[in-house]
């Protein structure tokens, strides 16, 4: 199915014919496609799934009654567009189901007290992250992630020393994701050449955590969300 929201089908018309070359390469076909205009039909359509994060992306998936691969028309940079079509139509393939998404918060992560489901969420996407880019480079399709890559690896400035301990674990969290998107499309060396600004030993350890990653996604979030406390407890 094909919806679009505040948008017209010549307007939308190269996004559709896009996503069906893609589709084939990737090789997933049966999930619905929304292209949208504007934060508020972006909100309406993402309903209960939407998150303060939603806005920042340029396309998103989410698992509804069928894998749904949203694509943001209101994107000014096509590269990036099509880079994160590529990413999100991987995610339908790998994770289209709920149960990718409705994790129970382990019980060394609920240690952390309110900020507890806020870094579950961060550690799925970024686990999540990783096993596409995996994917896709397993497919000979890692060049369409350069635009996203060349994004992730930009600098946040984060000042670490200043933050207080719950600023401290989210940042961290937060930093998860670009990791371990990058991880399997440039390797370790490159990871930690260019994430300079992300501490060496937090990086050290994603790495190493990441590489010990074998089994299904709901498994592996829940390793990485476990150690991830762990790592906290003792460095706090």
């Amino acid at each position: 199915m094909i919806k679009l929201v505040g948008v017209s089908p010549i307007e939308a018309y190269w996004i559709i014919e896009y996503m069906d070359n893609a589709k084939k390469e990737i090789g997933v076909h049966d999930f619905d496609l929304v292209v949208v205009r504007g934060e508020e039909n972006l909100k309406r359509v993402l309903g209960r799934f939407w998150t303060p994060e939603s806005s920042q992306f340029y396309a998103l998936h989410i698992a509804m009654d069928k894998p749904t691969v949203i694509v943001r028309l209101d994107v000014p940079n096509r590269d990036l567009l099509e880079s994160s079509i590529y990413h999100e139509l991987a995610h339908a393939k790998l994770h289209g189901h709920r149960r990718f998404y409705e994790i129970g918060v382990p019980r060394e992560v609920l240690s952390l007290g309110d900020i507890a489901p806020r870094v579950l969420y961060l550690v799925s996407i970024a686990v999540k992250d990783y096993e596409v880019s995996s994917f896709l480079s397993s497919v000979g399709l890692a060049k369409t992630q350069d635009p996203l890559l060349k994004i992730m690896l930009e600098p946040d400035n984060i000042p670490w020393s200043s933050l207080s301990p719950s600023a401290l674990i989210l940042a961290l969290a937060s930093k998860l994701k670009p990791i371990m998107f990058s991880l399997p499309l440039i390797g370790p060396k490159t990871v930690l050449d260019r994430m300079k600004d992300v501490p060496r030993r937090f990086l050290e350890w994603v790495i190493d955590k990441s590489s010990q990653l074998r089994g299904d996604t709901v498994s592996n979030i829940r390793y990485i969300a476990k150690e991830f406390a762990n790592f906290l407890s003792s460095l706090l």
